[in-house]
This record gives structure tokens, sequence and C-alpha cells, in this order.
């Protein structure tokens, strides 16, 4: 049984990520793509993945050993997000720019820029994965508040912090909870 496509992007919709602005430097310019799938890979060597689409525009410029840089966009750059994922309605680009970084270039005023270099690509369906190696990272200026999307909407991080999370025992009505792990080296 496989399940429907429209149900699964409704399923995956429920889980938050984070929001990049991959860049690669390309003849003319930079071009830039909002990714919603990305995550930390490996520390030794530092690696981190994340998905484009065959059909993308940057899927064409995917290639072994091709530099790029990995922008987080804080909160405060939903409009920088929505115009890299080519649905922005405004006659020109909201104001930002990349600033040459080392053999990258990186977005300035993002929370955290890392410098790049594609490792390998595997095929993932309609994506491709593709697996980097960071060679460098710059810290944006406090606040980092990172943009979140959620549900199909963009979030932000409540900096007052919330609630603990409740104490395990008592959330399951008094019986202990079971947690299962695998020890981190």
């Amino acid at each position: 049984m496989t399940i429907e496509p429209a149900a699964f992007r409704e399923a995956m919709s429920q889980y938050p990520t984070g929001v990049v602005v991959l860049a690669i430097a390309d003849g003319g310019g930079i071009q830039g793509m909002t990714i919603g799938s990305f995550t930390s890979l490996s520390l030794t060597p530092p690696l981190v993945l994340l998905c484009v689409g065959k059909q993308a525009r940057m899927g064409s410029l995917l290639a072994f050993g091709r530099l790029c840089s990995i922008n987080v966009l804080r909160a405060d750059q939903q409009a920088l997000s929505t115009y890299y994922a080519g649905s922005w309605k405004g006659e020109s680009p909201p104001p930002h720019r990349f600033v040459p970084w080392g053999h990258v270039h990186r977005m300035e005023g993002a929370a955290l820029a890392l410098s790049c270099t594609i490792a390998a690509m595997l095929d993932g369906g309609d994506h491709y994965i593709v697996t980097l190696e960071v060679g460098d990272r710059c810290l944006g200026l406090p606040p980092r508040e990172p943009l979140i999307f959620h549900d199909r909407r963009y979030r932000r991080i409540d900096p007052s912090g919330g609630e603990d999370a409740p104490d395990l025992d008592r959330a399951a009505g008094g019986s202990p909870a079971q947690l299962f792990h695998d020890a981190w080296e």
C-alpha cells in the first residue's frame, strides 16, 4: 500500500523545518533556491544533506565537486525565502546581496552561512539527495532566530522559551514511560 501524494504532503507539513537558501555561482551571477529539506549528516567528516527537485532549475547546476553556500534564513527573511522559492509577487526582488566569502558567496544578513563542496548525489525519486562537505561557517550577528516552516506557513520560535516539557511519568497517568535510544558515541 502506498500513500497518495496529497496525503503524504499533508502529513509531512506537520514536521517543522528550518529554511535555507542554497547559492551557487553560475557564470552571470549567483543562483539561489529555497530548501526546506536540510539536515546535518556527519561530524567527521563534516557533512550536511539537502534535497533538490530534479525538475528545479538548480538541479542542472549540481555536480560533484561544485562549490556552494548554504544560508540559514532569519525569522525576518521570509521575503527572501518566498523569492528564492519562485513565489515572489513583487516587481523587484526583496533587498539582499551575496558577498564574496573565500571561494563562494554567502547571503549577507543570514543567521548562518556554510561554505560547502558537493560530495555526492543520489537518486531520491523525484529529487536529488545531495551530500555536501562543509569547509567553513560564518555565524550571523545575534539574534540568530531562524525562520521556520510548518503546516504550510512561516513561523518563528517564541523567544520567551515557553514551558518545560511535562514529566513523562505523570503525563502517562502515572505509568512509567519506556524510552528507547541508541547511545551516541
